[in-house]
């Protein structure tokens, strides 16, 4: 993995435990998602003049990936109610880039050769040090985490394929956050109604808005990365997030962390670099 690419990569991983942050905090998070879900939608439409349509052969992980990536938010705000950020964030992130290495190996031919799987291992063992005591506590908060971090496992790889798959990654990207920003739309309507969505949307429609778009730029770099460089190194990298989590966590939400396991995630990273070097 080239220099600029692993940076992106790291810029999208801060990026995201930034709107996870928010997402834990704010008020209502089915009006968190629905404005999230706006961001998407208008992105989304305003890319499709300039890259038009994907291939043909990547709709069927378009569509599949859209209602993954509707599911996802859900499953996860549900993790929030019973559990902290660090304890969620890190097992849900965590599941991930081991489901998707393993796949990508066994199934795709995505070689990422024993330093990168050992890099895979020690930011897993991380992150799994990060989640393990809180997780304890917190039956609930562990099984929906742990279903969470499968739903992320399933649009990385198809979204990955779909990439690839499409003549233009960018293309997909859009179509995408144009029907999964739609899907979250409808969510908050049928779920508050539109009179109230609107009313409890204005207090926070610029952080929701803003918060979406920057999860879809940080999204869009990695389809781009996954496109030029092993699926699972992308994924592992990626969630280096639980790092900048677990400084948000105890800096701005006071939780408790466990930073000997933060290390292992950052030892792993370096690892993720020196691995595309031995390949």
């Amino acid at each position: 993995m080239e220099w600029h690419v692993l940076g992106l990569v790291l810029v999208t991983a801060l990026s995201h435990a930034l709107w996870n942050a928010w997402l834990k905090i704010t008020g209502d998070r089915i009006v968190a998602l629905a404005l999230m879900g706006a961001s998407y939608f208008v992105l989304g439409l305003a890319a499709l003049p300039v890259l038009g349509w994907p291939a043909p052969t990547a709709g069927g992980y378009l569509a599949a990936s859209t209602l993954v990536h509707t599911a996802y938010p859900l499953t996860l705000i549900a993790a929030y109610r019973c559990g902290d950020l660090s304890v969620v964030y890190p097992i849900s992130r965590g599941t991930g880039p081991m489901l998707v290495t393993l796949v990508a190996a066994v199934f795709l031919g995505d070689s990422v050769g024993p330093m990168g799987f050992a890099a895979v291992g020690l930011i897993v063992a991380g992150i799994v040090g990060l989640a393990h005591a809180s997780a304890l506590r917190a039956p609930s908060a562990l099984g929906l985490s742990l279903i969470a971090g499968g739903l992320i496992a399933a649009y990385t790889v198809l979204d990955g394929l779909g990439g690839r798959a499409s003549s233009s990654a960018q293309s997909y990207v859009a179509w995408l956050f144009l029907a999964s920003g739609t899907l979250l739309l409808a969510v908050g309507v049928v779920a508050r109604g539109t009179g109230e969505l609107w009313r409890l949307a204005r207090p926070v429609w610029w952080q929701g808005l803003c918060a979406g778009g920057i999860s879809a730029l940080a999204y869009g770099i990695v389809v781009w990365a996954i496109r030029v460089a092993p699926m699972g190194l992308v994924a592992a990298t990626r969630e280096t997030s639980v790092a900048f989590a677990a400084v948000i966590a105890s800096v701005w939400l006071r939780e408790r962390v466990r930073w000997p396991a933060v290390l292992l995630v950052l030892i792993g990273v370096l690892l993720v670099r020196l691995s595309a070097s031995a390949l």
